[in-house]
Formats: structure tokens, C-alpha cells, sequence
């Protein structure tokens, strides 16, 4: 008779992108979401997810959008009760937002539940076979069990080379506490090859290379050429755009924070509008931003006078405006100095529109020559390459055809199988 694998699924990022109903849905949510969705279709699998004990509603969502019905349990986390306690405190100091305090005093409770239900967690732990976690380091009570192997998804070691753009991170943080757990019991999943040699470079006394697995990421949702301009019209003027027919734009769709390399390839568009004396193309903008950074690049395009008006700011794009944005934009700009894989590029080529990006880190292992690629802070190259798309419409042509080929050497569906014969050779 066939035995099902027992798989306990740390479901924290789905019920967090859930619960925000799209505005946390980061590189991280899609990986997880993903995932999920396709141990969830594979029958060699039984799948029990671990949330917090205090979103119900968030779980018959998840029930109701994968069609399955699901266990649930759920871990005490120690540490995480006494970080709420500290912030609930600053939040009573600083600010009078019931809400907000509210939420915090909410995640107190729910810890105190975590404490109520973790108990006879234990002996629970000992059906399960193995562990995968697509964001938050592994629980201690799941690394000590001998039963249960356990797999965690790496995404970059970002913070750690540039550590001067995430001052915000600090030993609280997620990220560090993962960073912190990292082992040689543990199996990994690197999103990229990049990522694998860096966590081996910084981290090669911790880890195990043996036991470091390659799972190339693919886009976030299924993207595909769709070059209407009455439904971009339309789209557009959710977002209080009115483009006109004898306009054009180019893209930016990423998290706006200093990292991305914004303020570079803005000035860069701006030299490139005045030396040809461009006047009908637009530079969007679009995605969530760092709170701090927004106002800082807000600031520098007022002050570029009369060019001031081409740059947009689209703020968060919704998932249902994404493909359309990126297919009828005539070229998208993605000069990131480090990713730890690059969907945004991915995404963009799919959709049918040329890519400019950076050199440097996982984006050769994305767009191989499919894209226009520079160094992330060369000005020349950088006009260059916007000259040439803008001007040559037989180049663009034969990006997007090459771009629309790269693009369908990634799925979720490989994603998965890489991840599944991983697990199926160690659970043998």
C-alpha cells in the first residue's frame, strides 16, 4: 500500500499575504504560495500547516482558495512574545493609534495561545516526516526531533553585504534569526546559483554544501504578451494616469528602496529625454516602498525642474494591472546592485517587453542574453541601452522574441519537481 509523506508546511508567509491582501505579496509570498500549491496537487503528499493560532478567518480563506482542507498546528515562540511585549511598548509611547495597539496587544494573546497549545506538541511532531519552511528559520523543537528532516528556502544574503541600506534589521529580525539558525542538519533550498555560493562563501563553517539544493525561482503569476492599449487606458486611470495616444513609457516594478538603484536610472532617463529632446515618454515607477526612502526619492525628482512630470510614481500595482503594464511599456529598467534571483526581469520578459538590467549577482542566471544587461551605476551604458531600444524597433523586436523564449525555461512546475526530487532521494 502507498505510504504518504507526512509534510508539516510553515504557512506563516501565505496567512501574512492574506492577510494583507496583496500588499505583502514580496518575491517570499510567491515562492511559499507556490510551493504549497503544488505539494498540495502532488498525492505522494499529506500536508498539516503551521500557523498562528489566531487567524481562523485567514484559514478558511486558504481552505477555500487551495481547495483543501487542511490540519493545523501551531509552535510557542518565546522570543517572538517578548519582541510584541517590547513593541507593544513603543507603540503606547509613540502613537495614539487604537488600532495599531490593538493589533499588538492581539499578537501578545496569541502567544500566550501558542504557550496553551505547544503542550503535547511533541509527540505530535513524531508523525511528521519532514519540515519545510519557506521563510522563517526552523523551530528548535523541530530541529531537535530526530524524525522529522527539515527544509528551509534561502533567498540571498542581501543584508548581510550590504548592511549599511538595512539598518532596521536587527537581531529581531526574521532575516537574522535565520541567518543566526543556519546548520548543517537543516537541508537548503537556494533560489539561485548565485545565492548557494554566497551563503557557502560567508556562511562555509555553518553549512553543509552537501546539502545545499539549487530550485530556480519563476514569476509570480502567469504572464503572458498583451498589448491592448484601450484596456491599458483603462488600468491606467486607477492609478490616475492619462496617457495620451502619441505617448510611451517605460517601466520600473519592484520594492522602491535604495537598493533597486531608482534614483541612478531615473537620472539616467533624464539625460537621455534631454539630450534628444524627447518629450512624450514617461517613466513609471511602480511597487511598495521602505517608508524612509520614498520621501528621499520624491524629494530628488522635484528637483528636476521641468522633467519632474515624466517621472511617475505608481505606488502598489495590483496583481490583475501587473501584466498589462509590463507588455505595453516599450522597454522595462531594473538596474537592482544585487538580487538574490530577479522576478521583476522574469516577469517583464514574459510579458513581451525588452529588458535593461544589471550584470551582477542572480540576473545572468535569469536573463541570460535574452536582455540588455550593464553595470548597475555605468551612466553611459546605461543611455546607450535606451537609445537603442528607443530608437531601433527592430532590436526591441528581437529582445522580446528572445526574452519570450528565456522565459519559458521557468515554471513552478520545475521549481517543484527540483524541490520534490530533493525530498523523494533523501526520504528513500
Amino acid at each position: 500500500m502507498f505510504k504518504r509523506i507526512n509534510l508539516l508546511f510553515d504557512a506563516s508567509s501565505i496567512v501574512e499575504g492574506f492577510s494583507s491582501y496583496g500588499l505583502d505579496r514580496s518575491g517570499i509570498y510567491w515562492v511559499s504560495y507556490n510551493l504549497l500549491k503544488h505539494f498540495n496537487s502532488a498525492p505522494a503528499y499529506k500536508i498539516t500547516l503551521m500557523v498562528s493560532p489566531c487567524t481562523f478567518f485567514i484559514k478558511k480563506r486558504i481552505a477555500n482558495h487551495f481547495q483543501s482542507s487542511y490540519n493545523y498546528i501551531t509552535f510557542y515562540d518565546k522570543e517572538k512574545s517578548h519582541h510584541n511585549i517590547i513593541a507593544l511598548k513603543s507603540k503606547i509611547t509613540n502613537t495614539r493609534n487604537i488600532l495599531k495597539i490593538c493589533y499588538y496587544i492581539l499578537r501578545i494573546i496569541e502567544n500566550l495561545l501558542y504557550m496553551y497549545l505547544s503542550k503535547s506538541l511533541p509527540k505530535k511532531l513524531n508523525h511528521f516526516d519532514i519540515f519545510v519552511s519557506p521563510k522563517y528559520s526552523i523551530p528548535d523543537i523541530i530541529k531537535s526531533n530526530p524524525f522529522v528532516k527539515h527544509f528551509q528556502v534561502l533567498y540571498d544574503c542581501i543584508p548581510c553585504i550590504f548592511k549599511e541600506l538595512y539598518p532596521f534589521i536587527n537581531s529581531n529580525h526574521w532575516y537574522m534569526k535565520v541567518i543566526k539558525s543556519l546548520n548543517k542538519d537543516t537541508y537548503y533550498f537556494c533560489i539561485s546559483e548565485n545565492t548557494k555560493n554566497d551563503f557557502l562563501r560567508i556562511f562555509h563553517a555553518q553549512l553543509d554544501s552537501g546539502k545545499m539544493f539549487v530550485i530556480m525561482n519563476a514569476s509570480a503569476l502567469n504572464f503572458s504578451p498583451q498589448y491592448s492599449k484601450e484596456i491599458l487606458y483603462a488600468k491606467l486611470k486607477k492609478y490616475n494616469i492619462n496617457l495620451d495616444a502619441n505617448s510611451q513609457y517605460i517601466l520600473s516594478l519592484c520594492t522602491i528602496e535604495p537598493r533597486k538603484n531608482l534614483l541612478f536610472a531615473v537620472k539616467c532617463f533624464i539625460e537621455f529625454l534631454k539630450m534628444h529632446q524627447v518629450d512624450n515618454l514617461y517613466f513609471y515607477l511602480g511597487g511598495g516602498h521602505f517608508s524612509g526612502y520614498i520621501d528621499q526619492l520624491k524629494q530628488n525628482i522635484s528637483g528636476f525642474s521641468e522633467y519632474q512630470d515624466k517621472i511617475i510614481i505608481l505606488g502598489y500595482v495590483d496583481d490583475s494591472d501587473v501584466n498589462i503594464l509590463f507588455s505595453n511599456s516599450l522597454f522595462f529598467v531594473y538596474l537592482s546592485q544585487y538580487e538574490g534571483f530577479g522576478m521583476p526581469p522574469l516577469e517583464a520578459m514574459q510579458a513581451g517587453t525588452p529588458v535593461i538590467c544589471s550584470n551582477n549577482s542572480s540576473l545572468p542566471e535569469v536573463v541570460g542574453d535574452a536582455a540588455i544587461t550593464i553595470q548597475y551605476n555605468d551612466e553611459t551604458s546605461c543611455i546607450e541601452a535606451m537609445e537603442k531600444l528607443y530608437f531601433n524597433e527592430t532590436l526591441r523586436k528581437d529582445y522580446i522574441s528572445k526574452g519570450l523564449e528565456r522565459g519559458k525555461l521557468f515554471s513552478w512546475e520545475k521549481t517543484f519537481k527540483q524541490v520534490n526530487d530533493v525530498i523523494m532521494s533523501l526520504h528513500n
